[in-house]
Formats: C-alpha cells, sequence, structure tokens
C-alpha cells in the first residue's frame, strides 16, 4: 500500500466531508435555495463514498493498486454501457456522480 497515496485519498474525502458540512449550514439557512443549487452535495456524497471504498481497500490492505484499478475500472464500463433509468431522479444523479467519482479516481491512478 502506498501511504502516501492512502493520504491523498483521505484528504480529498476530508474535503468532500466539507463540502457537505457547507450544504448542511446552507440547508438550515434556506432549504429551498439550498436544494436548488445542491448539486455540488450530490457531487460530494457520490465522490465520498467511492473514496470511502478505496480508501477501506487500502486501508484493510485487501486491494492492491491494480485490483482497485480493475474494479474501478469494472464499475466504469458497467455504468457506462447500462445507466442508470430509475424513476428517482435523485437517484439517477448519484449514478452519474459515482460514475464521474471512479473515472476521477481512476485517472490519479494511472501513473500508481
Amino acid at each position: 500500500m502506498s501511504a502516501k497515496l492512502l493520504a491523498r485519498f483521505q484528504r480529498r474525502a476530508e474535503s468532500e466531508i466539507g463540502s457537505i458540512a457547507k450544504f448542511k449550514l446552507d440547508l438550515d439557512k434556506d432549504p429551498a435555495h439550498a436544494f436548488i443549487w445542491s448539486t455540488n452535495a450530490f457531487r460530494s456524497a457520490a465522490t465520498l463514498k467511492v473514496l470511502n471504498q478505496v480508501i477501506e481497500a487500502l486501508e484493510a490492505d485487501t486491494a492492491d493498486i491494480a485490483k482497485i484499478k480493475s474494479s474501478l475500472m469494472d464499475r466504469v464500463l458497467h455504468s457506462s454501457k447500462y445507466p442508470s433509468h430509475s424513476t428517482s431522479v435523485t437517484s439517477n444523479l448519484m449514478e452519474q456522480y459515482e460514475l464521474s467519482a471512479c473515472a476521477s479516481i481512476l485517472s490519479d491512478l494511472k501513473y500508481e
């Protein structure tokens, strides 16, 4: 496991947590306005979900970089071939942002 890589993903997770915390504050101030501009919160939640899965695998030493890359690539290919068609708009949005997060992390791991 690369301690440097793990630390980088942990910092990214902390940043996403900060973004979600800001959304919570905005929600308390003006719920209607917060929901209108909530796409950042969706993106952060989806990214955090994927980052936490990668971090957990790295910390537990249950996967090496090659296995994580392979898993992310499988998710990207599957989600690209079979896009979400839920009747829930928010569910579809989360699926899109999870796909984006997987691709972003995969891109970060390109040279690892």
